[in-house]
């Protein structure tokens, strides 16, 4: 099933825009969007859908819940209802880098690669360059970056984090979070946000995984999960297919069989 939810969780979009609606009907809407949410993350989609439009239809204005209803109709698979609703949005809303970002999600969707690359450039354009000065700073570099990644700069991107992970006033779990996404950039193929989930297509089998996992991190390998075998001290470590010419480089055998179903 298709999922916009990484491409919306990166949206930096306030929780309603400017409007003349009523304080009562703030209320509303936003009673509805709580319970949209609530539908959504227990799998109903066809309420979580409902509550959605009826709150836009009382604020027709709020970009964020009209974000959130796009992404509902992805994971129904419904893109031209989500095409539609994304066209329905306020034209003043229409020349902003969350409009083309999403655009451009939707049509990778739709396996229209070139449009929604056209569609992050544009995006990527209408977004400012972010100063990183503190911790507040890390999650608009990313998404930043990630936009550079998607629009075909992915070198840039890596250079950007990179360059960033030099400051000394970065705590490890700041350390680790940008590295993941340096890593996921690094190794980027080109195949749009769906090769960010991470997947279990490679196994090793270890007997000393904190070594292990240190060697991964030192050559900017991502592990999608890990498990331990009963009965012995083999541990299983799993990685996206991305990473095998970083596992080839290491001379590290893999498993021929991965078990993960």
């Amino acid at each position: 099933m298709k999922n916009i939810t990484y491409i919306i969780l990166l949206l930096f979009i306030a929780s309603s825009c400017k409007n003349s609606i009523s304080e009562a009907d703030k209320k509303r809407v936003t009673e509805l969007n709580e319970k949209a949410v609530e539908y959504r993350m227990n799998g109903d989609l066809e309420n979580a859908k409902r509550n959605y439009s009826k709150a836009i239809e009382i604020d027709q204005s709020n970009t964020f819940i009209r974000y959130e209803l796009i992404g509902v109709y992805v994971e129904q698979d419904s893109l031209d209802k989500a095409f539609e609703l994304l066209e329905k949005i306020p034209n003043e809303q229409k020349e902003t880098e969350n409009y083309y970002q999403v655009k451009g999600g939707l049509f990778e969707f739709n396996g229209q690669k070139e449009q929604a690359i056209e569609n992050y450039k544009k995006a990527l354009e209408l977004t400012d360059k972010p100063k990183v000065k503190d911790e507040m700073d890390l999650s608009p570099l990313v998404n930043y970056t990630m936009l550079e990644t998607l629009a075909g700069k992915k070198e840039q991107a890596v250079s950007r984090l990179n360059e960033t992970l030099d400051l000394d006033w970065l705590t490890e779990s700041n350390k680790e979070y940008l590295e993941t996404f340096r890593n996921e950039f690094e190794f980027y193929q080109g195949n749009g946000t769906l090769e960010f989930d991470p997947k279990r297509d490679i196994l090793i089998k270890t007997t000393n995984s904190d070594s292990l996992e240190l060697v991964l991190r030192e050559n900017h390998i991502n592990i999608s999960g890990s498990s331990a075998s009963n009965g012995n001290d083999t541990t299983k470590i799993y990685l996206s297919e991305k990473y095998r010419s970083g596992i080839n480089k290491l001379n590290i055998k893999t498993h021929p069989n991965n078990g993960y179903k």
